[in-house]
């Protein structure tokens, strides 16, 4: 089998991380015309001591490495054993239609992901108790303010938003915060502050 001009070879490897890429720019160009104010409403976790804090904050890295170190490694030893018994010629479609599949499976995930967020619909404001508030500095995505742990009716556990632009002083423990909330399409649900929290 006639080897594939190198130009060729690198287009079939380049062309759907570029492609995905592209996407994810374009989207993440009209995110950031999102003038809502909406912040992701998410579970959180409140901890005892030093040590329980640097493993929830790390607990989401060291589960992600192992995950692909185990992924990884079973890749290896798959594809030697396959490339032994039929030769690189005969296995590299594969291994090309293999890549191109999860590089679309990325695409479509930003794709859903950012849908989910457009189809973004309100429910009735809510009220919730401050548990913690702690400052989050500013970064090149985000201007800062105050993380708030919050307690909400309802909820199973404790949630966290981030109040853009708010101090941390102004959220003291057992302060109430009106919400503004939206779920999304499929899943999730975003909120803000509305505009007569902390009575």
């Amino acid at each position: 089998m006639t080897a594939p001009a190198p130009w060729r070879a690198w287009a079939e490897v380049l062309a759907a991380p570029v492609a995905v890429l592209l996407l994810r720019a374009g989207l993440q160009a009209q995110a950031d015309h999102d003038a809502s104010g909406l912040q992701p409403l998410r579970a959180a976790t409140l901890v005892a001591d030093p040590y329980q804090a640097l493993w929830a904050a790390a607990r989401p890295f060291v589960l992600t490495a192992l995950g692909l170190l185990v992924a990884g490694l079973l890749l290896r030893w798959g594809l030697r054993a396959v490339l032994r018994r039929h030769g690189w010629p005969r296995v590299r479609p594969w291994v090309l239609a293999l890549w191109g599949l999860a590089w679309l499976l990325g695409g479509a995930g930003l794709l859903a992901s950012h849908l989910n967020q457009a189809g973004r619909q309100p429910v009735a404001e809510q009220d919730a108790r401050v548990l913690l508030a702690r400052a989050v500095p500013a970064n090149a995505r985000s201007p800062g303010g105050t993380e708030l742990y919050l307690e909400l009716p309802g909820a199973p556990g404790p949630q966290r938003l981030l109040a853009e632009d708010q101090p941390p002083g102004a959220w003291p423990p057992g302060r109430v915060a009106r919400l503004h909330v939206e779920t999304g399409r499929w899943w999730g649900r975003w909120a803000r502050l509305a505009p007569t929290a902390g009575r």
